[in-house]
């Protein structure tokens, strides 16, 4: 029978198989061209993002040549500017100034990138400049000419020097023979503008050089560009902390532009690419919702189906599967093991009839064994009274032991209210007074809704008995202190009745305490909290509670929960 059953094959494993290896091909398609479209984009966006930068640096490049060009003709081929080398006569000294700063003025309205110029002469204790006063204002012209007058002077040569003055950065080229230094300006342009309308984004921008930091020193120091541009030669293109940051250099004065991209969804993917994945997306929901709806319509309800029979065989007790299902062929084989499970159930109802039948008479037996009880008590204190000839306390007893009795032998009742019981624990601690000879009382602390609330017959009255009869005070004349606590509680697992009952004797036994704690059917010692406790499972099952133990005497703690009808 093994061999032949290993040669079946499963319906959900065979169906989830071919469902899941189709779409598993399709899936692998989808994302091979989602990866490829991606890839695709960023590589087109970074090379658009590089080719942006580097336009702006060629840009810049070409602007600083041609004044690099202006500025050498005159300093190679101007007579005026080989004649300041030489310290003159000062009117002969000023016309040569004089004409060469002219010679530069009508070079800057030619190169509109010239922004404008310094001649240092005699020394550099004189000064000749001028700016394009559209791009260039009287402070920062003067902050340039402070910047010049610190700069050391290099013979036979010339360089690019950087300076920022708050948002502009003007690049610096000097010429400088013996008494005469020339400086040409350029203003770089604004590169946030420049490289966001090519790249059609808006980056962040940090211009640096070697040794200073021309805009956006927070940038360059958080994402550490002065050394990612010292590994470099002339660009770079790399992903630093949460940017894709790119790096163009403008060689001849050795200045570092610098983009940094936030890496969010837009910079890796665009609105087609997000779509598609959005398909893609889909189509795994719509595989996940068919595993579903056949895990549901076929291979759940088929499962719940064999495991009834299953049951059914065992004979275990099993319920109809609630199957939420379409197909005729499995409504009609649930209808059938409905109809079966249905007798099972009538069979059962007749089982549950008898256990009830049962527990009822071992309630009547449980409550009979308290009755003789309290009578053979009774006619044993009367007894006592008759031989000691005391008649008043034999009538006051009588009429104590009447309203005891008629307690006892009324109609046989499970369920008493509260408050009836309580009026009967306070004629049996009267009773007693006069049976022990000792002192007793009884304080009663209810809530006012408690009163009415059904109780066990003798609920309270057997923890009562039980301080009368075993708590011993060590002198007769001590007064023997019952405290009886009746509250209602209300949890989330719904409404019961806490009755509490102390006294002020030595407590239980440590072995009657085990007993009483311990298993229900098990107690053999203390007759009558067994009884109570055996009482009150059958009426309330396992919701209620019991708790024994001694604090400053015997404390018994009985919790019922609300019984509905």
């Amino acid at each position: 029978m093994k061999k032949e059953k290993n040669n079946y094959l499963y319906l959900n494993r065979t169906v989830m198989l071919i469902v899941m290896v189709g779409y598993s091909s399709f899936l692998v398609l989808m994302l091979l061209m989602d990866w490829y479209l991606i890839r695709k984009y960023q590589m087109e966006n970074a090379n658009t993002n590089l080719d942006a930068i580097i336009s702006f640096t060629e840009k810049a490049q070409d602007s600083m040549d041609s004044i690099d060009r202006q500025l050498s003709e005159v300093f190679i081929n101007d007579k005026d500017f080989r004649a300041l080398q030489k310290i003159q006569e000062s009117l002969v000294e000023y016309s040569h100034a004089y004409e060469l700063r002219e010679t530069l003025r009508s070079r800057m309205m030619i190169d509109e990138n010239f922004n404008g110029f310094y001649i240092f002469y005699h020394g550099y204790q004189k000064v000749w400049y001028h700016v394009d006063g559209n791009k260039i204002d009287a402070v920062h012209a003067r902050r340039l000419r402070e910047f010049l007058e610190t700069q050391p002077q290099v013979q036979m040569g010339r360089n690019w020097k950087a300076i920022s003055i708050e948002d502009k950065i003007y690049l610096i080229i000097s010429f400088n023979r013996e008494n005469v230094s020339l400086y040409g300006i350029y203003i770089l342009p604004d590169a946030r503008t420049a490289i966001s309308e090519a790249s059609g984004k808006a980056p962040e921008i940090a211009i640096l050089c070697p040794d200073i930091v021309l805009q956006n020193k927070e940038l360059v120091e958080s994402l550490n560009l002065s050394d990612e541009t010292a590994n470099h030669m002339d660009s770079f293109s790399r992903r630093i902390a949460r940017y894709q940051v790119y790096g163009s250099r403008i060689p001849n004065a050795d200045i570092w532009i610098c983009t940094a991209y936030p890496l969010n969804i837009w910079a890796l993917l665009n609105g087609q690419q997000l779509l598609l994945l959005a398909l893609t997306g889909l189509s795994i929901l719509a595989v996940a919702f068919m595993r579903l709806f056949i895990r549901n319509e076929l291979v759940r309800p088929l499962r719940q189906l064999t495991d009834t029979m299953n049951s059914i065989r065992r004979g275990s007790n099993s319920e109809i599967p609630s199957l939420a299902c379409r197909f005729y062929e499995m409504q009609e084989v649930n209808n059938t093991l409905g109809e079966m499970v249905h007798e099972l159930k009538k069979q059962k109802l007749l089982v549950y009839e008898e256990i009830i039948e049962k527990q009822k008479a071992q309630m009547q037996y449980l409550q009979l064994q308290l009755k003789p009880h309290f009578y053979l008590n009774g006619l044993k204190t009367l007894n006592a009274l008759a031989m000691e000839g005391q008649t008043d306390k034999m009538q006051e007893l009588i009429l104590n032991l009447s309203v005891h009795l008629r307690y006892l032998l009324q109609a046989e009742q499970e369920l008493v209210p509260l408050k009836m019981e309580l009026n009967f624990v306070e004629n049996y601690v009267n009773m007693q007074k006069h049976v022990t000879g000792r002192p007793v009382s009884c304080e009663i602390t209810k809530d006012d809704e408690a009163l009415e609330w059904m109780v066990p017959v003798l609920a309270v009255q057997t923890f009562v008995e039980n301080s009368v009869k075993y708590a011993r005070l060590g002198d007769c004349n001590v007064t023997l202190e019952i405290q009886i606590a009746a509250s209602c509680l209300s949890t989330a697992e719904g409404n019961f009745l806490d009755l509490v009952v102390q006294d002020n004797g030595q407590g239980y036994p440590e072995e009657i305490l085990l007993e009483i704690n311990g298993d229900v059917s098990a107690g053999t010692k203390s007759v009558g909290i067994n009884n109570i406790k055996r009482r009150c499972r059958i009426l309330y099952g396992e919701r209620v509670e019991y708790s024994f133990n001694n604090c400053g005497g015997a404390l018994s703690e009985l919790v019922i929960p609300e019984r509905i009808q």
